[in-house]
């Protein structure tokens, strides 16, 4: 689900032009601690245009979802850490599993790839989890990537189960100020990931803002967004392929909100979730309409397994 997410965000920053982002993006709700916002709301949440996108799952109040009778279920996923511009397998790459969905403390589970990318590990289905995927710092392969509200599907008797997992390349970061016109800051984050409708669908007309829960907005965030999979410094808000990006986030606890225009010189929140960002990492995280934590549950968790 976020492989296809991050692999359309990381192509266009590899392979995109130089279009930018230049434009004030949504607010953002962080959770920082430490953080001193300075950020003001209307320069990320401005958007006039009305949403193109089914928004009508979202009933004026932000929900959770919980997988459905029988689907949490102990299984061995057969993983693969995948490279995000070339999709090469990831050899000799450690990643962590937090089981809480969250990362503080030692992590649950710490495994290495092998020549193919591949490991394994017990875990539940229907549960979401967190997982940061490193390699040798010495050799600045890859990126720190953290991926939050992850989820392994339940297929019934299939076990162990198949799941992709998520690395950027150090080359492919060193591309960010060329494309997106923005030098990230290493003692801050990345957060990135796309807007979906009801449908599971990219929302067009979106903008994000990022803030510490309490409506509190940092100073230095720059919100980017995209066309056409590639960065543009004129569009304003999300475009059809639903793609947002939020540069300069402080490390600490945060949250993304997603806002639409309501028609009559307002702003309706539609989405939000919450994540962890640490320093010099990219954190991917998607908004889903009428979620407000970002975990999205698949199709099969839904309905009662067996």
């Amino acid at each position: 689900m976020q492989k296809l997410i991050l692999t359309s965000l990381v192509l266009t920053m590899a392979c995109g032009d130089k279009d930018d982002d230049g434009d004030s993006g949504p607010a953002a709700d962080d959770t920082a601690t430490n953080v001193i916002g300075g950020g003001v709301f209307e320069d990320f949440i401005n958007v006039t245009d009305a949403p193109t996108g089914d928004i009508s799952c979202f009933t004026g109040a932000l929900a959770t979802e919980a997988a459905a009778d029988n689907c949490v279920a102990q299984r061995s996923m057969a993983g693969q850490v995948l490279d995000f511009q070339e999709d090469d397998p990831v050899d000799e790459a450690t990643v962590e599993f937090f089981w809480a969905d969250a990362i503080f403390g030692a992590p649950d589970e710490t495994l290495t790839t092998d020549a193919n990318g591949a490991f394994n590990v017990e875990m539940n289905t229907c549960e979401p989890f967190t997982y940061r995927v490193t390699t040798d710092a010495v050799l600045d392969a890859t990126k720190t990537t953290i991926e939050s509200h992850d989820i392994l599907p339940n297929k019934g008797a299939i076990n162990p189960v198949s799941h992709e997992v998520n690395s950027v390349s150090s080359t492919t970061y060193a591309l960010i100020p060329t494309l997106l016109g923005v030098s990230p800051d290493v003692s801050k984050g990345i957060v990135a990931g796309r807007a979906y409708d009801c449908g599971g669908n990219n929302i067009e007309g979106l903008q994000v803002v990022v803030d510490d829960g309490n409506g509190n907005i940092p100073a230095d965030v720059v919100a980017k967004y995209f066309i056409d999979d590639f960065p543009n410094r004129n569009q304003s808000y999300t475009s059809a392929d639903g793609l947002w990006i939020l540069m300069d986030v402080p490390v600490g606890n945060w949250v993304v909100s997603g806002y639409v225009a309501d028609g009559i010189g307002g702003h309706t929140l539609v989405a939000q979730t919450q994540l962890e960002v640490l320093a010099d990492s990219i954190n991917i995280s998607s908004i889903y309409t009428g979620i407000q934590d970002g975990v999205k549950m698949p199709e099969d968790c839904l309905t009662a397994c067996n």
